[in-house]
Protein backbone atom coordinates (compact mmCIF):
# COMPACT_ATOMS: atom_id res chain seq x y z
CA UNK A 1 0.00 0.00 0.00
CA UNK A 2 1.42 3.76 -1.48
CA UNK A 3 1.17 6.79 1.18
CA UNK A 4 0.06 9.84 -0.60
CA UNK A 5 1.54 13.19 1.32
CA UNK A 6 -1.78 15.10 0.71
CA UNK A 7 -3.91 12.41 2.34
CA UNK A 8 -1.92 11.72 4.52
CA UNK A 9 -1.82 15.58 5.85
CA UNK A 10 -5.31 15.18 5.79
CA UNK A 11 -5.80 12.38 7.73
CA UNK A 12 -3.22 13.39 10.39
CA UNK A 13 -4.90 17.09 10.62
CA UNK A 14 -8.11 15.18 11.18
CA UNK A 15 -7.05 13.03 13.85
CA UNK A 16 -4.40 15.70 15.72
CA UNK A 17 -7.49 18.03 16.11
CA UNK A 18 -10.06 15.63 17.32
CA UNK A 19 -7.78 14.59 19.84
CA UNK A 20 -6.51 18.12 20.88
CA UNK A 21 -10.33 18.81 21.00
CA UNK A 22 -11.04 16.08 23.42
CA UNK A 23 -7.72 15.94 25.49
CA UNK A 24 -9.24 20.08 26.35
CA UNK A 25 -12.56 19.05 27.60
CA UNK A 26 -11.57 16.21 29.38
CA UNK A 27 -9.32 18.52 31.41
CA UNK A 28 -12.08 19.77 33.49
CA UNK A 29 -13.98 16.20 33.55
CA UNK A 30 -12.03 14.33 35.90
CA UNK A 31 -8.73 13.43 37.53
CA UNK A 32 -5.75 13.31 34.81
CA UNK A 33 -8.64 12.09 32.58
CA UNK A 34 -7.05 13.52 29.70
CA UNK A 35 -3.62 12.31 30.57
CA UNK A 36 -5.24 8.97 30.50
CA UNK A 37 -7.13 9.84 27.23
CA UNK A 38 -3.39 10.42 25.82
CA UNK A 39 -2.38 7.09 27.05
CA UNK A 40 -4.77 5.44 24.96
CA UNK A 41 -4.40 7.33 22.01
CA UNK A 42 -0.47 6.19 22.07
CA UNK A 43 -1.15 2.89 23.37
CA UNK A 44 -3.07 2.16 20.26
CA UNK A 45 -1.18 4.21 18.00
CA UNK A 46 1.96 2.36 18.90
CA UNK A 47 0.33 -0.75 18.23
CA UNK A 48 -0.67 -0.05 15.22
CA UNK A 49 2.57 1.41 13.98
CA UNK A 50 4.75 -1.70 15.89
CA UNK A 51 2.09 -3.99 13.80
CA UNK A 52 2.06 -5.08 9.76
CA UNK A 53 -0.37 -2.80 7.76
CA UNK A 54 -3.82 -5.05 8.19
CA UNK A 55 -5.82 -6.64 5.15
CA UNK A 56 -8.22 -3.51 4.41
CA UNK A 57 -10.19 -6.10 2.27
CA UNK A 58 -13.77 -6.42 3.89
CA UNK A 59 -13.30 -2.98 5.35
CA UNK A 60 -13.03 -1.69 1.83
CA UNK A 61 -15.59 -3.76 0.32
CA UNK A 62 -18.13 -2.37 2.76
CA UNK A 63 -16.93 1.48 2.16
CA UNK A 64 -17.66 0.75 -1.58
CA UNK A 65 -20.74 -1.47 -1.19
CA UNK A 66 -22.15 1.20 1.09
CA UNK A 67 -21.69 4.18 -0.99
CA UNK A 68 -22.71 2.47 -4.60
CA UNK A 69 -26.08 1.71 -2.34
CA UNK A 70 -26.57 5.65 -1.62
CA UNK A 71 -25.54 6.58 -5.40
CA UNK A 72 -22.27 7.23 -5.00
CA UNK A 73 -20.25 5.61 -7.48
CA UNK A 74 -16.51 6.34 -6.44
CA UNK A 75 -13.08 4.22 -6.49
CA UNK A 76 -11.77 4.56 -2.85
CA UNK A 77 -8.01 3.42 -2.16
CA UNK A 78 -7.14 1.09 0.34
CA UNK A 79 -5.05 4.33 1.66
CA UNK A 80 -7.97 6.06 2.24
CA UNK A 81 -10.28 3.21 3.89
CA UNK A 82 -7.11 2.64 5.95
CA UNK A 83 -7.26 6.09 7.51
CA UNK A 84 -10.94 6.15 7.92
CA UNK A 85 -10.25 2.83 10.19
CA UNK A 86 -8.27 4.77 12.18
CA UNK A 87 -10.46 7.36 12.49
CA UNK A 88 -13.14 5.30 13.25
CA UNK A 89 -10.56 3.45 15.60
CA UNK A 90 -10.23 7.37 17.38
CA UNK A 91 -13.98 7.79 18.31
CA UNK A 92 -14.51 4.34 19.49
CA UNK A 93 -11.82 5.25 22.48
CA UNK A 94 -13.06 8.43 22.73
CA UNK A 95 -16.20 7.44 23.37
CA UNK A 96 -14.86 5.07 25.76
CA UNK A 97 -14.36 8.13 27.91
CA UNK A 98 -17.55 9.77 27.17
CA UNK A 99 -19.62 6.58 28.31
CA UNK A 100 -18.35 6.96 31.74
CA UNK A 101 -19.66 9.44 34.96
CA UNK A 102 -19.21 13.46 33.92
CA UNK A 103 -17.12 13.76 36.74
CA UNK A 104 -15.23 10.85 36.72
CA UNK A 105 -14.19 10.70 32.80
CA UNK A 106 -10.83 8.66 33.89
CA UNK A 107 -12.64 5.34 34.44
CA UNK A 108 -12.67 5.25 30.79
CA UNK A 109 -9.13 3.83 30.74
CA UNK A 110 -10.46 1.34 32.95
CA UNK A 111 -12.86 0.55 30.16
CA UNK A 112 -10.31 0.83 27.54
CA UNK A 113 -7.79 -1.85 29.19
CA UNK A 114 -10.26 -4.29 30.44
CA UNK A 115 -11.84 -4.53 26.72
CA UNK A 116 -8.83 -4.10 24.80
CA UNK A 117 -6.84 -6.87 26.76
CA UNK A 118 -9.55 -9.30 25.94
CA UNK A 119 -8.18 -11.52 22.69
CA UNK A 120 -11.46 -11.53 21.35
CA UNK A 121 -12.42 -7.64 21.38
CA UNK A 122 -9.23 -6.72 19.43
CA UNK A 123 -9.64 -9.20 17.03
CA UNK A 124 -12.88 -7.50 16.00
CA UNK A 125 -10.31 -4.13 15.84
CA UNK A 126 -7.52 -5.52 14.44
CA UNK A 127 -7.64 -6.45 11.30
CA UNK A 128 -10.94 -3.95 10.98
CA UNK A 129 -14.23 -5.31 9.92
CA UNK A 130 -17.84 -3.68 9.08
CA UNK A 131 -18.84 -4.90 12.84
CA UNK A 132 -15.99 -2.65 14.11
CA UNK A 133 -17.90 0.45 12.67
CA UNK A 134 -21.41 -1.17 14.15
CA UNK A 135 -19.69 -1.03 17.70
CA UNK A 136 -18.07 2.40 17.18
CA UNK A 137 -21.95 4.08 16.48
CA UNK A 138 -23.36 1.58 19.73
CA UNK A 139 -20.38 3.32 21.11
CA UNK A 140 -20.85 6.78 20.82
CA UNK A 141 -24.68 6.54 21.13
CA UNK A 142 -24.01 5.32 24.41
CA UNK A 143 -22.16 8.14 24.93
CA UNK A 144 -24.17 10.90 23.99
CA UNK A 145 -27.30 8.89 26.05
CA UNK A 146 -25.42 9.07 28.71
CA UNK A 147 -23.60 12.37 28.48
CA UNK A 148 -25.67 15.06 26.59
CA UNK A 149 -27.45 17.59 28.60
CA UNK A 150 -30.24 18.06 25.96
CA UNK A 151 -30.88 22.01 25.25
CA UNK A 152 -34.20 23.00 26.07
CA UNK A 153 -34.47 25.30 23.68
CA UNK A 154 -35.76 24.01 20.01
CA UNK A 155 -32.83 24.38 17.89
CA UNK A 156 -30.41 23.02 20.12
CA UNK A 157 -32.81 20.13 21.14
CA UNK A 158 -33.13 19.44 17.60
CA UNK A 159 -29.39 19.10 16.80
CA UNK A 160 -29.00 17.63 19.47
CA UNK A 161 -31.23 15.01 19.02
CA UNK A 162 -30.49 14.54 15.14
CA UNK A 163 -26.89 13.54 15.66
CA UNK A 164 -27.62 11.27 18.26
CA UNK A 165 -30.24 9.79 15.80
CA UNK A 166 -27.70 9.38 12.90
CA UNK A 167 -25.19 7.22 15.10
CA UNK A 168 -28.18 5.32 16.30
CA UNK A 169 -29.51 4.79 13.23
CA UNK A 170 -25.62 3.76 12.16
CA UNK A 171 -25.68 1.66 14.70
CA UNK A 172 -28.89 -0.82 14.25
CA UNK A 173 -27.97 -0.35 10.37
CA UNK A 174 -24.90 -2.53 11.08
CA UNK A 175 -26.47 -4.70 14.06
CA UNK A 176 -30.18 -4.67 14.08
CA UNK A 177 -30.47 -5.78 17.56
CA UNK A 178 -29.29 -2.20 18.50
CA UNK A 179 -32.95 -1.12 18.19
CA UNK A 180 -32.51 -1.95 21.93
CA UNK A 181 -30.66 1.26 21.76
CA UNK A 182 -34.23 3.44 21.13
CA UNK A 183 -35.93 1.79 23.47
CA UNK A 184 -34.01 1.57 26.26
CA UNK A 185 -33.43 5.19 25.83
CA UNK A 186 -37.29 6.20 25.79
CA UNK A 187 -37.64 3.86 29.59
CA UNK A 188 -34.62 5.52 31.46
CA UNK A 189 -34.47 9.14 29.86
CA UNK A 190 -38.31 10.01 29.68
CA UNK A 191 -38.73 13.65 28.16
CA UNK A 192 -41.64 13.58 25.85
CA UNK A 193 -40.52 16.16 22.97
CA UNK A 194 -36.92 14.92 22.60
CA UNK A 195 -38.28 11.31 22.88
CA UNK A 196 -40.72 11.78 20.21
CA UNK A 197 -38.19 13.53 17.83
CA UNK A 198 -35.82 10.48 18.44
CA UNK A 199 -38.18 7.67 17.14
CA UNK A 200 -39.24 9.83 14.50
CA UNK A 201 -35.68 10.21 13.26
CA UNK A 202 -34.64 7.01 13.75
CA UNK A 203 -37.67 5.28 12.31
CA UNK A 204 -37.49 7.22 9.34
CA UNK A 205 -33.48 6.94 9.22
CA UNK A 206 -33.98 2.79 9.79
CA UNK A 207 -36.59 3.45 6.78
CA UNK A 208 -34.18 5.00 4.55
CA UNK A 209 -31.47 2.36 5.32
CA UNK A 210 -33.68 -0.42 4.53
CA UNK A 211 -34.88 0.90 1.31
CA UNK A 212 -31.25 1.54 0.34
CA UNK A 213 -30.16 -2.09 1.69
CA UNK A 214 -27.90 -0.77 4.25
CA UNK A 215 -28.94 -3.17 6.62
CA UNK A 216 -26.26 -5.28 7.42
CA UNK A 217 -26.39 -8.86 9.19
CA UNK A 218 -23.27 -9.27 10.25
CA UNK A 219 -21.15 -12.31 10.67
CA UNK A 220 -18.85 -12.54 13.83
CA UNK A 221 -17.45 -16.61 13.84
CA UNK A 222 -15.87 -18.26 17.15
CA UNK A 223 -17.24 -16.30 19.91
CA UNK A 224 -19.02 -18.34 22.46
CA UNK A 225 -20.21 -17.71 26.21
CA UNK A 226 -17.06 -19.37 27.54
CA UNK A 227 -14.49 -17.78 25.06
CA UNK A 228 -15.84 -14.30 26.07
CA UNK A 229 -16.84 -14.61 29.66
CA UNK A 230 -13.35 -16.05 30.55
CA UNK A 231 -11.98 -12.98 29.20
CA UNK A 232 -14.28 -10.60 31.12
CA UNK A 233 -13.46 -11.61 34.66
CA UNK A 234 -12.36 -8.26 36.03
CA UNK A 235 -16.00 -6.32 34.89
CA UNK A 236 -17.71 -9.72 36.45
CA UNK A 237 -15.77 -9.42 39.46
CA UNK A 238 -16.60 -5.52 39.78
CA UNK A 239 -20.56 -6.21 39.81
CA UNK A 240 -20.47 -9.02 42.30
CA UNK A 241 -18.22 -7.03 44.74
CA UNK A 242 -20.73 -3.99 44.23
CA UNK A 243 -23.58 -6.44 44.72
CA UNK A 244 -21.86 -8.37 47.65
CA UNK A 245 -19.97 -5.53 49.57
CA UNK A 246 -22.16 -2.74 48.74
CA UNK A 247 -25.68 -3.64 48.22
CA UNK A 248 -26.37 -0.78 50.75
CA UNK A 249 -25.69 1.80 48.00
CA UNK A 250 -26.13 -0.52 45.05
CA UNK A 251 -29.40 -1.99 45.32
CA UNK A 252 -31.34 1.05 45.68
CA UNK A 253 -29.84 2.49 42.41
CA UNK A 254 -30.95 -0.36 40.64
CA UNK A 255 -34.13 -0.07 41.75
CA UNK A 256 -34.43 3.13 40.27
CA UNK A 257 -36.19 2.89 37.18
CA UNK A 258 -34.30 5.97 35.60
CA UNK A 259 -30.96 7.14 34.60
CA UNK A 260 -27.52 5.75 32.96
CA UNK A 261 -27.00 2.70 35.13
CA UNK A 262 -30.49 1.19 34.72
CA UNK A 263 -29.95 1.75 31.06
CA UNK A 264 -27.12 -0.26 30.85
CA UNK A 265 -28.50 -2.77 33.08
CA UNK A 266 -31.58 -3.12 30.50
CA UNK A 267 -29.34 -3.12 28.15
CA UNK A 268 -27.11 -6.02 29.11
CA UNK A 269 -30.49 -8.10 30.09
CA UNK A 270 -32.03 -7.68 26.38
CA UNK A 271 -27.90 -8.49 24.99
CA UNK A 272 -27.34 -11.36 27.54
CA UNK A 273 -30.78 -12.99 26.08
CA UNK A 274 -30.04 -12.41 22.28
CA UNK A 275 -26.93 -13.61 22.58
CA UNK A 276 -28.18 -17.00 23.66
CA UNK A 277 -29.37 -17.78 20.10
CA UNK A 278 -27.25 -15.12 18.44
CA UNK A 279 -23.79 -14.95 19.62
CA UNK A 280 -22.64 -11.81 17.18
CA UNK A 281 -24.33 -10.25 20.22
CA UNK A 282 -21.43 -10.88 22.71
CA UNK A 283 -19.72 -8.37 21.91
CA UNK A 284 -22.19 -5.94 22.71
CA UNK A 285 -22.57 -8.07 26.31
CA UNK A 286 -19.42 -7.19 26.83
CA UNK A 287 -19.23 -3.87 26.18
CA UNK A 288 -21.99 -3.12 28.33
CA UNK A 289 -20.94 -5.62 31.05
CA UNK A 290 -17.86 -3.48 31.08
CA UNK A 291 -19.72 -0.13 31.02
CA UNK A 292 -21.79 -1.22 34.32
CA UNK A 293 -19.33 -2.53 36.09
CA UNK A 294 -17.46 0.42 35.91
CA UNK A 295 -21.03 2.64 36.77
CA UNK A 296 -21.29 0.48 40.09
CA UNK A 297 -17.68 1.02 41.24
CA UNK A 298 -18.14 4.48 40.58
CA UNK A 299 -21.46 4.75 42.77
CA UNK A 300 -19.83 2.60 45.75
CA UNK A 301 -17.02 5.21 46.00
CA UNK A 302 -17.32 8.84 47.68
CA UNK A 303 -18.39 10.84 44.75
CA UNK A 304 -19.17 13.83 47.00
CA UNK A 305 -16.04 15.22 46.88
CA UNK A 306 -14.81 18.46 44.91
CA UNK A 307 -11.49 17.77 42.58
CA UNK A 308 -9.05 20.59 43.52
CA UNK A 309 -7.01 21.66 40.60
CA UNK A 310 -3.65 22.36 40.98
CA UNK A 311 -4.50 26.32 40.01
CA UNK A 312 -6.51 26.85 42.75
CA UNK A 313 -4.17 24.48 45.27
CA UNK A 314 -1.26 26.74 44.48
CA UNK A 315 -3.90 30.12 45.60
CA UNK A 316 -3.94 28.37 49.14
Amino acid sequence: MTFSPLRLVMFLGAAITTIMLVTIHLKDSGEYAHIFYLLSVSTVAVWILNSRVPNMDSFLAFIQESLGKIGVQASIQTETAFYVYLLVLLLLITSFFYSTPRRSRELGFIVFGVLFSAPFFRSLVYPPTPELIGITAFMISISLMTSLVFSPRGVGLLSQTLILSIVTVVAIAIEPWNIVLLVAFILTFPRKKRNIAYVVLVLLGFGAALRAGLVWSPHIPGLTFKLVFSQLLLPIALIGYSLLFRSDVIIPILKNSKGPTPFLVLLLVVFLIGSITTPRLLPYVAITLTLLSIRLVFHTRDTGRIIVRKEESSKT
